[in-house]
């Protein structure tokens, strides 16, 4: 868990310097940019990068329904169980009477919007094929989700401020307006130190070498260690569906 927070500060980070910059494609490549990268098919292997901004766009705006996060906040978390969510909270949370029912209501709102959110099957496979990315031999069905799944599934589901519809949150998702500008950083700034594959297997690439095969460089501190691919360039064979190493 904190590894991924480490990357996701890392992009957030990135996206700030990049939001600033003007580079063009020559100054691209010289800093790091493969010269045969395509960002066409960047996007294509790693589809996950391009909802990345939907979910800082939630995280920033407070799932769009602020007042009712704010509630949540004044505690030390959204009340626990199945289908909790963590949220930040306050060093020394208010403990009135009516700070506790204020909380208590927008925990329990907090929570319907997510089990409403997550009753549609059809668009909760969506999330966690199309926006999570992951594979559809991973999909074991709604009911097999568990805790961190589905949490992780909730981080796509605005809040909203009246009564939950998931109708709603599929057109949020579907209408969300992208930053492409970004995407065509992301590799320099995260995905060449994750060790994605940025293009597509040609026929004279060696499919010898996997990922797997490849020490990275470690970077380490007190509370995680965390693998660092910038000095390797891995294209993806859609044949197999693996990444190899570009020699």
């Amino acid at each position: 868990m904190h590894k991924k927070n480490l990357y996701l500060g890392l992009l957030i980070s990135g996206m700030a310097v990049v939001a600033c910059s003007d580079m063009g494609v020559d100054e691209d490549v010289a800093i790091g940019l493969p010269s045969d990268y395509s960002l066409a098919e960047y996007l294509t292997i790693n589809p996950d990068i391009k909802y990345q901004q939907v979910k800082k766009d939630l995280a920033d705006n407070q799932y769009y329904n602020v007042d009712r996060f704010d509630s949540a906040n004044n505690s030390y978390m959204v009340a626990e169980g199945d289908d909790s969510v963590f949220v930040i909270a306050p060093a020394k949370p208010d403990n009135s009477n009516f700070a506790r029912e204020a909380r208590a209501k927008a925990s329990a709102d907090i929570q319907a919007d997510n089990k409403n959110f997550l009753s549609d099957t059809a668009l909760v496979k969506e999330v966690f094929l199309v926006y999570l990315g992951l594979a559809d031999s991973l999909w074991k069905g709604a009911d097999s989700l568990d805790k961190d799944m589905r949490n992780a599934l909730c981080q796509f589901n605005k809040q909203q401020k009246g009564a939950p519809n998931s109708a709603e949150d599929r057109a949020f998702l579907e209408n969300f307006k992208y930053n492409e500008s970004l995407f065509e950083k992301h590799y320099l700034l995260l995905g060449s130190m994750e060790g994605r594959a940025y293009r597509f297997c040609t026929a004279s690439d060696s499919r010898s070498a996997g990922i797997a095969s490849v020490v990275p460089d470690t970077i380490t501190d007190n509370s995680a260690t965390m693998l660092d691919y910038r000095a390797f360039r891995f294209c993806y064979d859609s044949t197999s569906a693996q990444k190899y190493l570009i020699q």
